[in-house]
């Protein structure tokens, strides 16, 4: 007789961060900012992900993850999709909006589960990040602007 399944998300970025979630693999596994998802984000932190934003769901080959037409988009191993495989004893990271939670996804069994790697959990906010080099090239720009208006005057 196979082993049962379960399904482990690692929190990887996010509120959070550094969580683990245990589920059985008995059905859909919903992710989003609604408290009724099984995974569910901050609601006034996690704002990259909506408030349902995908779902894991049973199928005929095994597991799909599915975006439930989120605003800012599902991304398995780095790549956006709208609906794919879910390979079991093996795990993916899915991230909810560009810069939104991160988790790593685990479907198998118990000892493929004791075998994954401690997650790599992530340093510092990629938001905060992002709006550093912003806020970077914004001066940048107005140094230009004012060295061109030094120039021309």
């Amino acid at each position: 007789m196979a082993e049962a399944l379960t399904v482990l998300v690692d929190h990887l970025a996010g509120s959070r961060r550094g969580q683990r979630q245990e589920l059985p693999a008995a059905g859909r596994v919903r992710f989003g900012r609604h408290p009724d998802c099984e995974v569910s984000f901050d609601a006034t932190r996690d704002i990259d992900a909506s408030s349902r934003h995908a779902e894991l769901r049973p199928s005929v080959d095994g597991w799909v993850l599915v975006d439930l037409g989120s605003s800012n988009g599902t991304f398995v191993n780095g790549h956006r999709i709208t609906e794919t495989a879910v390979p079991t004893q093996s795990a993916v990271v899915v991230e909810f909006g560009a810069g939104g939670p991160r988790i790593r996804l685990f479907v198998g069994d118990a000892a493929a589960a004791a075998a994954l790697p401690a997650p790599e959990l992530a340093t510092g906010s990629s938001r905060r990040r992002w709006w550093l080099l912003g806020l970077g090239a914004t001066m940048v720009a107005v140094g230009a602007l004012l060295l061109w208006r030094l120039v021309v005057a």
